[in-house]
């Protein structure tokens, strides 16, 4: 057979033999790389973003505890304690939870909470805890620095609801591994080519083309 075959073609039939398959993109197939990294790269700092939404709910609560519910406790005033404790509790709660899925996913939180892996689901209870800490201080007509920095907090933390539900609108109908990437990968990828697999990931072996050849 190989006396019938020219030499320069059977060469080229062979490299092509022993060539390694080419890897797919990061984002699949019919997404452009130039528009797959900056996909990704708008969903980090989104994610980013609402990292920071969810640390200023945590603060709200801590400032909660101790501005309120001890100032009602220092009253003598314990009905309106307790009510001020649950407050606090609910946002430092909703503010971890919130922290723990932008940043790290973590297995309670998507057992307990799976709608905080959707970025619908995350922007719901920007929005939910936004309203509510906007007007948490409303009652207060003195316009003093608490009620200011919950009217600064809300309003951001409303922005970036506004932007999670906009992002996935504009997202939806893509797969999973593209519109919820961890953001661990999503920082990684930017350094990687796009036609290799992340880092972690099973991959061909360097050697193996060459063992093969």
């Amino acid at each position: 057979l190989r006396a019938h075959v020219p030499v320069g073609r059977w060469r080229a039939d062979r490299r092509r033999a022993v060539a390694p398959a080419p890897q797919p993109t990061a984002c699949g197939e019919g997404v452009a790389d130039g528009r797959c990294r900056a996909m990704r790269s708008s969903q980090a700092v989104l994610r980013l973003c609402g990292g920071l939404a969810s640390s200023m709910i945590v603060v709200e609560g801590v400032i909660c505890l101790f501005a309120d519910h001890l100032r009602m406790v220092a009253h003598g005033e314990f009905l309106a304690a307790a009510h001020y404790l649950a407050e606090s509790a609910l946002l430092i709660v909703a503010g971890s939870a919130g922290v723990f899925a932008e940043i790290r996913p973590h297995p309670v939180v998507s057992e307990n909470a799976p709608y905080l892996n959707k970025l619908s689901g995350r922007a719901a209870l920007y929005f939910v805890m936004g309203l509510y800490i906007v007007s948490r201080k409303a009652e207060d007509a003195g316009g003093d620095f608490a009620s200011w920095m919950d009217r600064l907090f809300g309003f951001y933390i409303l922005g970036v609801a506004a932007t999670g539900a906009l992002f996935a609108f504009r997202l939806r109908g893509l797969p999973p591994a593209l519109s919820e990437p961890a953001l661990a990968r999503e920082m990684h990828s930017t350094a990687q080519h796009p036609g290799l697999p992340p880092q972690g990931g099973a991959g061909p072996h360097p050697m193996s083309g060459g063992m093969m050849a």
